[in-house]
């Protein structure tokens, strides 16, 4: 099946965990990405990874796929994520749990790139994740989330309590639906 009908099929399935009606066009993937600076060690995680059309423009900026951490809770989206990127790694299971689980203190992570579709959660599943995230980003760090909508979804609790500072990076009509991008950091 292709990438395109396993989504349509798990968007009829389940709209609200996948967020959005198609996946993210190359447009949209390639202003989340555009920030990014790579080297052989940064370290990058997409949280909602979905069929991999971020990942690929991760992968597109330089970054190893070794160095690549893909987190996605849909088990048909994680057997095409396994296929089309075998050397990352990849995690099926929610964000919180990967955060949990997975993640040790001793590695930060450089980057997230977050296609989570914080709308459709509760507040404090929202702020939950978020504030892991930024437990675990490098002082450097950057969160990257997308949206449909031209508010940013990241809590503004979570921002006023970590002194964090959001920007909106970018809006494309070439998306369904139109996507805007938002980066969120430290303070420097």
């Amino acid at each position: 099946m292709s990438f395109f009908l396993s989504w349509i099929k798990n968007y009829v399935k389940n709209p609200l965990e996948l967020g959005a009606i198609l996946p993210t066009y190359k447009f949209a993937a390639n202003l989340m990405t555009k920030n990014i600076i790579s080297n052989e060690k940064t370290i990058v995680v997409e949280l909602g990874a979905g069929t991999g059309d971020i990942t690929k423009s991760i992968i597109n900026r330089g970054i190893l796929q070794e160095n690549l951490i893909l987190v996605e809770i849909n088990e048909d989206f994680c057997k095409i994520l396994k296929q089309r990127f075998p050397k990352a790694q990849i995690f099926c299971e929610d964000a919180k749990t990967f955060f949990y689980k997975t993640i040790s203190n001793e590695k930060k992570i450089d980057y997230i790139v977050s296609g989570l579709p914080f709308v459709s959660m509760s507040k404090a599943q929202k702020m939950e994740i978020c504030e892991l995230s930024f437990d675990n980003l490098s002082k450097n760090g950057i969160f990257f989330q997308i949206t449909y909508f031209v508010k940013c979804s990241f809590p503004v609790e979570i921002i006023n309590k970590n002194k964090l500072i959001k920007r909106l990076i970018g809006f494309t009509l070439l998306n369904i639906p139109p996507a805007f991008i938002w980066s969120i950091a430290r303070r420097n």
